[in-house]
């Protein structure tokens, strides 16, 4: 409709545009309407709690690229949810990471972790490498060490409470023949772990990796000595940080040719007490790490100087055993007033293999890391003191 001056009118143009929207509107596609492809790439950024509830409306969400890796720790699900997530586990599931409740001021007030679930593991996921337990409350006369998947190459039990814990055997026993692949086993924070099950694991010839940190590793000097001298021939790295280990303990495994890294740190302010010098790491243990057989040496207990103004420990090469020579890459000996540079000048001279090592916390002097690091420039140091100019 045209006005007089031969424009058309606003109410014409309005019923134009109404109509043409009509014709051209845009259509908004429901998630079930798009390409499986489409839906992949988003169903990889949705957690696996989502992917359950997405199940229901979509098979795409069971796809094997979205079960890969499963890690539920941020989720602190009840069994009964953990069972439907385990129900989706497949053949291409490698890595599986679980949170229960437990802690150390409520053991009993949670439910033990179910034989079932871990049985369902290993049935759905025949191919699972990874598998990490972490808090939860474990019934070692419920659920066993068979119940585990034989697949598994890297097994982590963190901060969990053991229940029930036999007393005449170790709870892992025969690991050599129920793991048969597993070369890394965390036992971080389980302060249950008793010392008489290094013999056990020691057994494993597949084991390259131990992790003890924070567990009480005391009084272990006979299963120490017998697991490195005739045990651990696989083992690689060793992590006895934020344990009660000492001296005597670590002086077993000087010995293990196949030993590359050694993490150690006292779990005080580092300080020397001279009324319990057992329960410390001093120079006297380090300075076995290598040592020429047959030469021996004469050092206070508790570093160069001494904590008991005389006390003198004479070291000796014991009958003919050859000592291989140390091939530690990484030594981390942090928080021990008694490592001094006695131990720095050791390992400059004995540790030809060494790439890392830290002493933060020590009894070593600047002058000492300066003198080390001029003997080693290629070895990476903590703290590092700047070479001044």
């Amino acid at each position: 409709m045209l006005e007089r001056d031969g424009k058309t009118s606003n109410a014409a143009k309005r019923v134009k545009i109404e109509e043409d929207s009509k014709e051209f509107h845009y259509f908004i596609p429901g998630l079930l309407n798009l390409s499986d492809d489409v839906l992949l790439i988003i169903f990889s950024y949705v957690d696996p709690l989502d992917l359950l509830s997405l199940s229901k409306l979509a098979n795409i969400s069971c796809d094997k690229t979205l079960w890969e890796r499963v890690d539920l720790r941020p989720y602190k699900m009840s069994f009964c949810t953990l069972k439907k997530c385990v129900q989706f586990l497949q053949a291409s599931t490698k890595f599986l990471a679980t949170q229960g409740f437990a802690n150390k001021r409520s053991s009993n007030s949670h439910p033990t972790i179910p034989k079932s679930i871990l049985r369902a593991v290993a049935r759905n996921a025949p191919n699972l490498t990874t598998l990490i337990l972490e808090n939860h409350i474990i019934d070692s006369s419920k659920l066993v060490l068979e119940d585990f998947p034989s697949s598994v190459e890297h097994l982590g039990i963190r901060n969990c409470i053991m229940i029930n814990l036999p007393q005449e055997r170790s709870y892992f026993l025969k690991l050599n023949k129920t793991l048969p692949k597993l070369k890394v086993l965390d036992l971080t924070g389980n302060e249950w772990f008793p010392t008489h099950s290094l013999l056990a694991l020691s057994k494993s010839s597949s084991l390259e990796e131990l992790i003890l940190t924070g567990c009480n590793v005391t009084d272990a000097l006979p299963y120490a000595s017998l697991a490195a001298n005739f045990g651990f021939c696989s083992l690689k790295a060793l992590d006895l940080r934020n344990t009660n280990v000492s001296d005597i303990e670590v002086t077993c495994f000087n010995r293990m040719s196949t030993l590359r890294h050694l993490y150690l740190c006292g779990r005080g302010t580092g300080e020397i007490d001279s009324q319990n010098i057992d329960t410390e790491v001093t120079d006297y243990s380090i300075v076995t790490f290598g040592s020429v057989p047959g030469e021996g040496g004469r050092m206070a207990r508790g570093g160069a100087g001494g904590v008991d103004g005389g006390a003198e420990v004479i070291i000796l090469q014991v009958g003919s055993f050859q000592r291989s020579p140390c091939k530690l890459e990484t030594l981390v000996i942090r928080n021990y007033r008694g490592i001094t540079d006695v131990s720095l000048r050791h390992a400059a001279s004995f540790m030809k293999s060494l790439k890392f090592i830290d002493v933060t916390g020590s009894g070593c002097s600047e002058a000492g890391i300066l003198d080390f690091k001029n003997a080693r420039p290629e070895v990476c140091i903590k703290p590092d003191i700047a070479t001044p100019l």
